[in-house]
């Protein structure tokens, strides 16, 4: 009789990893090359207090629960821009925002990077400073300059 109920609770750990929802997202006109491969393969499980989630697009994570941090690889960037700049471990962030869903994010998009990323960030739950901190590596260990440099970006970390 005690092996009929240990199945159940074995279970249970199981479907409760099912509950958190996939993230639905949509992949880059880049999202199958090596570069973004790369990215993926590398990004940390959190990003502050969010842990990472499964998503349903090929260079794509996200981060929290709901996602307050999303990452597109594959993106095609500007070729000129007047967006401020941000550069973290060596990578050019262009800082944007932009109003989604009804909601403000903060739109970090790497700049004379190729393949592209783009990253939106719900600012109420996590710091874009913690994000570029921890995506920035990732990025500049998969992904290749292009030549191209922020004219007025600031260095450091963020």
């Amino acid at each position: 009789m005690r092996r009929g109920l240990l199945l159940p609770v074995a279970l249970v750990p199981l479907l409760l990893a099912g509950c958190t929802s996939t993230v639905a997202m949509h992949a880059a006109p880049q999202a199958t090359s090596v570069g973004c491969a790369g990215v993926i393969v590398r990004l940390p499980e959190a990003i502050g207090a969010a842990t990472r989630r499964t998503t349903d697009a090929q260079g794509t994570a996200a981060w929290g629960t709901p996602a307050s941090v999303t990452l597109t690889c594959g993106v095609t960037t500007p070729a000129v821009t007047g967006t401020p700049c941000q550069t973290v471990a060596g990578v050019d962030w262009l800082l944007g925002e932009q109003r989604i869903g009804g909601a403000d994010r903060q739109v970090l998009t790497t700049y004379g990077r190729r393949p592209g990323t783009q990253v939106v960030v719900d600012p109420s739950a996590v710091d874009a400073v913690t994000v570029l901190d921890a995506l920035s590596d990732p990025v500049a260990a998969a992904t290749s300059p292009t030549g191209v440099r922020c004219l007025s970006a600031t260095s450091g970390t963020a």
